[in-house]
């Protein structure tokens, strides 16, 4: 004869019952406050996004999912590296990365079964949004001269063997200004707009 289980265990078999293994188990939408400040930081087009813990729950160890949306489609998509992590952080390059396109994404908080409901972000475009790196700056000096190159940054690349992609080559009117400080003459010189600049060091 089996014994018969304990009541106190019923609930738990249910629930194992009711969740086929691998798959989590559906939390209580509302139960948790949401997170905050959902933004994207974007560099040379590496589009990261950002969020802060839910109130009141600094130092509770939550775990966060990540959806995002492309902006004219129908449907919110996952990201299976951005489900149930304990980082305030999901790196949605790969994602956004045709930067002509505008997107959302969302992140809710969970805890045991108890979730938050989805806090959303503002609608992030790239193209407009990133914010373009400082260049690589060379100098070659000569007796009386010194020669500044500027190197623009390259874009995020999705595969480290992809060939590079300059910013100027995305947005081809970025222009970086100069200034070159005289020492001897206590003369600063500004240089506007050039990739490549000669100037006399001395008057």
């Amino acid at each position: 004869m089996r014994a018969p289980s304990s009541p106190a265990l019923r609930p738990l078999l249910l629930l194992l019952l009711a969740a086929p293994w691998g798959r989590a188990v559906p939390c209580v939408s509302g139960g948790l406050p949401k997170p905050a400040n959902i933004t994207f930081l974007s560099i040379n087009m590496k589009n990261v996004l950002q969020w802060n813990p839910p109130e009141c729950l600094q130092g509770v160890k939550v775990t966060y999912t990540v959806q995002y949306f492309i902006y004219g489609q129908k449907k919110w998509l996952n990201k299976s590296e951005c489900r149930n992590i304990n980082r305030t952080y999901c790196d949605l390059s790969a994602e956004t990365s045709d930067y002509e396109h505008q997107y959302y994404a969302k992140v809710k908080a969970i805890w045991g079964t108890n979730c938050s409901k989805w806090a959303e972000s503002g609608r992030f475009y790239p193209f407009l949004e990133t914010q373009i790196g400082p260049p690589e700056v060379a100098l070659t000096t000569a007796e009386k001269s010194i020669s500044v190159v500027l190197t623009p940054p390259e874009k995020w690349k999705r595969n480290p063997e992809d060939l590079p992609v300059s910013m100027q080559q995305i947005y081809s009117n970025l222009k970086y200004n100069v200034s070159v400080s005289n020492t001897k003459s206590n003369r600063m010189v500004s240089l506007k707009n050039g990739a490549y600049v000669h100037e006399p060091l001395c008057s």
